[in-house]
């Protein structure tokens, strides 16, 4: 089996990132969000949302998991904390990653990546969401995420339960 490795996103990977996300959404979320949302989610509108996100005024960082063929298997992408009134500097906004890459430490990899692009940015802590029946939620208190705090999020006109959590000194953590 060849290398895998872990860089930051380029503009040819919008397709990649894109089969990511939707792929992702579609096995990983059917039973914690409405059917009828996730029958309704388009690669097309992904693509669309990833050439925002790799715009250079967009201020986050990407990080990608490719495979031994060079393929998009997994990503991270944060930055600044949106939860504003929060006294918490970085944020996770998504980590997704393609069953094949599972189990095998990518998500620690690309959890610890951004990490240390946080610190190198001087942030201090961080958090990140995640909805409440994902198993995704053990994962993130593994790496030492610590419960914040609860929502309600509407999706798909359902209320799914997602939850915060922190990490308030990243210096010391992962």
């Amino acid at each position: 089996m060849g290398q895998w490795i872990i860089r930051q996103a380029e503009e040819k990977d919008i397709y990649g990132l894109a089969k990511v996300h939707l792929d992702s959404w579609l096995t990983t979320y059917r039973g914690i969000v409405p059917d009828t949302y996730l029958d309704g989610l388009k690669l097309e509108s992904r693509i669309e949302l990833w050439t925002r996100v790799l715009e250079p005024a967009n201020k986050t960082m990407t990080f990608v998991l490719e495979n031994s063929s060079g393929e998009v298997v997994g990503f991270i992408n944060g930055g600044l904390s949106r939860e504003t009134e929060l006294d918490i500097d970085a944020e996770v906004y998504s980590l997704y990653l393609l069953k094949e890459a599972h189990g095998k430490g990518h998500g620690r990899e690309l959890m610890n990546r951004l990490t240390i692009y946080f610190r190198e940015q001087g942030y201090h802590s961080m958090l990140v969401w995640v909805f409440e029946d994902n198993p995704a939620v053990q994962f993130y208190k593994k790496m030492g995420g610590e419960f914040l705090m609860q929502d309600e999020l509407q999706i798909g006109g359902e209320s799914v339960s997602e939850l915060c959590l922190e990490w308030r000194n990243i210096a010391v953590s992962a």
